[in-house]
């Protein structure tokens, strides 16, 4: 025991160090953390305190290889921080590799099934392919513009932008929940800060995100409606996250197509949106961190993929649904969280569009319509989830794995230190918008409405705070339900998550999901890249050379080096 302790300690220390030392270093090497490397500073500081809560969960997630997953979160962590410090060199795609390969440790405190299997392998080929632009970006010279087009496609790769995210519901369904936690909170806004750091300053052309706009909208729309049907939770919120990215997106979008407009009102709107999009990134970082840590949870205990399996098993945790549910109540923008803040604050946004001549804001009003619904699922997702899986009587039939207060204890530290920051954050952010590098972007109106939600945040959370120190509510002496006081509990009382979901699905769901679940655009992206990469193999099939393996390949690596060989032609075509 003692042995274990030790090691554990050392583990630890291991974990912490490889995410702090990064940060260290960017502070002490000559940056500009308040200024153009604020970014950077953000992302290094998140990566901390996301691997400290990652951490917890794995004292209580892993039971056998925890020293192995330790250190497979020691490489991720240092890897990741050489990431933000790269910048511009061969550095940054050796390290992203770096970091996507430590997750095959990461993920050995688990059997390797299929579908431990298909994450990873969606993982690892995604890095690869955004590895291949962010070289492509590294090597082309400072004043080129293709590098920072060909950075910008890496990006969207690895951070699952519309139309670039196929491969992120396979990572979460196979995945532990530590290391999806971790990629939602950490690796998934990496690419956002690059892109702020790196593009967003250097590309003053609208056409870049006159394009990505749109987009952004239409995956907040898909994303929002794929997650509110999903049956396995695990899916469900990898489309949440994809909803979430696009639209962090979107506010990037908004604040490039308008950063150089001598207008004051499209000038506000660009400003307001990058302020925006820092509130909206540092919710999904927590918010969502917390939403896989605590579902995924409940979903290893049950060992099952459906969420109508899972009533009531969040129960079984035994740590109190009200805190459990801070997440939760985020994404339902209830006063005094993060996600009350950022959606209150972009309807605050959107009544400034609505203000505007109908000339300028053209563009922007039909792309709302779209937002708003894929916001108000995706919010929906995470309360049916919570109704079902936290608030509902489990089956007393189930057997579980073994469960005790450490784990309990180690489970309420994880989840604990990211709800301190959920609820703590909106009543700081009045100060923390006085920072130099921020202020300059923020107008007065938006301070003020900044300053109001703060004031009703922090209303909202001594009230909840007295009423359970102080004892506040009422008493009941004895509980009747539908069974007129009888005191039933069975799980027949319980609530699936279906319940919310079914009666929409014939007129809304199956033109999204098939009965089995399958998302309808990802599979049809998936068949039209199948297609693609059978071409080669057709065209033999069509001459009859069915049993030449060798010219199989021949034929299918023909067609890839004449592709590569035209990319290449037309990429040099301008320098003639």
């Amino acid at each position: 025991m003692e042995e274990g302790r030790k090691f554990s300690f050392v583990s630890s220390i291991l974990v912490g160090a490889s995410a702090f030392i990064p940060l260290l270093y960017f502070i002490f090497n000559g940056a500009d953390p308040l200024g153009e490397d604020f970014p950077i500073l953000l992302g290094l500081s998140l990566q901390v305190y996301i691997g400290f809560s990652a951490f917890m969960l794995v004292q209580s997630y892993e039971t056998i290889f925890t020293e192995r997953v330790a250190f497979g979160y020691a490489i991720f962590w240092a890897s990741l921080g050489v990431c933000y410090l790269a910048g511009k060199s061969v550095l940054l795609p050796v390290a992203l590799e770096i970091a996507s390969f430590s997750t095959i440790i990461i993920y050995s405190g688990t059997e390797f099934g299929k579908k431990q299997i298909e994450s990873l392998g969606s993982l690892l080929l995604a890095s690869g392919i955004s590895a291949l632009f962010l070289s492509a970006w590294v090597f082309l010279p400072d004043n080129d513009p293709r590098g920072l087009f060909l950075l910008t496609i890496g990006l969207l790769v690895k951070s699952g932008f519309s139309g670039f995210h196929i491969w992120l519901p396979k990572v979460n369904e196979g995945g532990p929940s530590h290391a999806l936690g971790s990629f939602a909170g950490a690796l998934e806004i990496f690419p956002l800060l690059l892109f702020t750091r790196y593009v967003l300053p250097n590309w003053q052309d609208p056409f870049l995100y006159n394009i990505l706009f749109p987009l952004a909208a239409l995956g907040v729309f898909f994303g929002g409606i794929t997650s509110f049907f999903h049956k396995d939770p695990k899916k469900a919120l990898a489309y949440s996250s994809i909803e979430s990215i696009n639209f962090l997106w979107l506010c990037l979008a908004t604040c490039g197509m308008f950063q150089s407009s001598t207008e004051p009102e499209l000038k506000f709107l660009s400003n307001s949106f990058f302020i925006l999009f820092f509130i909206s990134l540092l919710h999904h970082s927590f918010s969502k961190t917390f939403q896989v840590f605590s579902i995924g949870l409940v979903a290893r205990l049950r060992n099952s993929s459906s969420t109508d399996e899972m009533k009531g098993i969040g129960r079984y945790i035994g740590i109190s649904p009200l805190w459990m549910g801070i997440g939760t109540f985020s994404y339902a923008v209830i006063p005094g969280t993060l996600g009350f803040v950022s959606e209150a604050t972009y309807l605050f946004l959107n009544a400034k569009i609505l203000d505007m001549p109908l000339g300028r804001s053209v563009f922007l009003l039909p792309a709302m319509i779209f937002i708003f619904f894929g916001i108000v699922l995706g919010g929906f997702t995470h309360i049916r989830l919570f109704l079902s899986l936290f608030l509902s009587f489990p089956d007393p039939n189930i057997a579980l794995p073994e469960w005790n207060p450490i784990k309990r204890r180690w489970v309420l530290i994880s989840v604990g230190s990211l709800a301190v920051m959920i609820v703590a954050l909106p009543l700081l952010l009045p100060f923390i918008l006085y920072l130099p590098n921020l202020a300059k972007y923020v107008d007065e109106s938006l301070r003020q409405w900044i300053q109001s939600l703060a004031i009703v945040s922090g209303i909202t959370v001594s009230f909840v705070v007295s009423l359970i120190g102080f004892r506040w509510a009422h008493r009941i002496k004895k509980r009747k339900y539908w069974d007129c006081g009888n005191g039933y509990f069975g799980p027949e009382l319980s609530i699936p998550a279906t319940v919310f979901s079914e009666p929409l699905r014939n007129s809304i769901g199956r033109y999204f999901l098939t009965k089995e679940g399958t998302s309808i655009v990802d599979q049809s992206v998936l068949n039209f890249f199948k297609r693609f990469l059978d071409f080669g193999e057709n065209i033999l099939k069509a001459e009859e050379h069915r049993d030449e393996e060798v010219s199989h390949y021949l034929a299918i690596s023909s067609v890839f080096l004449i592709t590569i060989l035209a990319v290449l032609v037309m990429s040099d075509w301008g320098k003639f």
